[in-house]
């Protein structure tokens, strides 16, 4: 999405050396791609050079030979905010810093970033980027299962009316009623059923 701006023109000469291959980065646009919130960040090196201080800039292309201005550096080493746009010039180091904060869908298209020429309003294209931005990834929810604990139903009986084996002081004895044991998968429904069929088998 452009910002209102000066449009600028390629010069017939850089054209040329698009349309023959001589440029730096090439006629192909570096394909980028982000998601809906993301920020993109890049780097745009140039080779530096002495004299009047030369702008940079970071345009969005409006038709193959034109763009819309959307922040230009003042002078070197300072940081230009520029709505969601900044830019920063390292002469020294021989690049300058671009980034788009809060990208949205809207923001896919094609940017120059480059050195600008304020007096006749024309850019030296120095990378062609192709930015795609896609909707945020939505995240599946997550489940959590809980499981009971398995439980164990054990009849007793009074002592000294079974010979069965005491199990902390009771005695098991027969019943007719089930035993629901070491259950293999704990879940409420067989607890309810195991209630059940004991309860009925308890009965007179």
């Amino acid at each position: 999405m452009a910002c209102g701006g000066p449009h600028l023109l390629l010069p017939p000469v850089l054209l040329l050396l698009l349309a023959s291959g001589s440029w730096v980065k090439g006629a192909v646009p570096e394909e980028l791609h982000r998601h809906s919130g993301q920020t993109l960040f890049l780097q745009c090196w140039y080779s530096p050079k002495t004299g009047p201080y030369q702008p940079k800039s970071w345009c969005e292309q409006t038709s193959p030979n034109t763009c819309t201005l959307l922040v230009t550096t003042s002078k070197t080493q300072t940081a230009i905010q520029q709505s969601r746009y900044k830019i920063s010039d390292e002469p020294n180091a021989g690049f300058f810093n671009i980034t788009m904060n809060q990208l949205t869908q809207n923001d896919s298209g094609s940017y120059w970033c480059g050195i600008y020429n304020t007096s006749k309003n024309i850019i030296t294209v120095l990378r062609n980027i192709s930015l795609v931005v896609s909707p945020a990834p939505t995240t599946s929810p997550v489940w959590t299962l809980t499981w009971l604990p398995t439980s164990t139903v054990l009849i007793t009986s009074p002592e000294g009316n079974s010979d069965h084996p005491s199990i902390n002081g009771s005695e098991t004895r027969k019943s007719s009623a089930p035993l629901c044991l070491g259950s293999a998968g704990p879940r409420l429904l067989v607890f309810v059923l195991c209630g059940l069929l004991l309860t009925k088998g308890l009965m007179p």
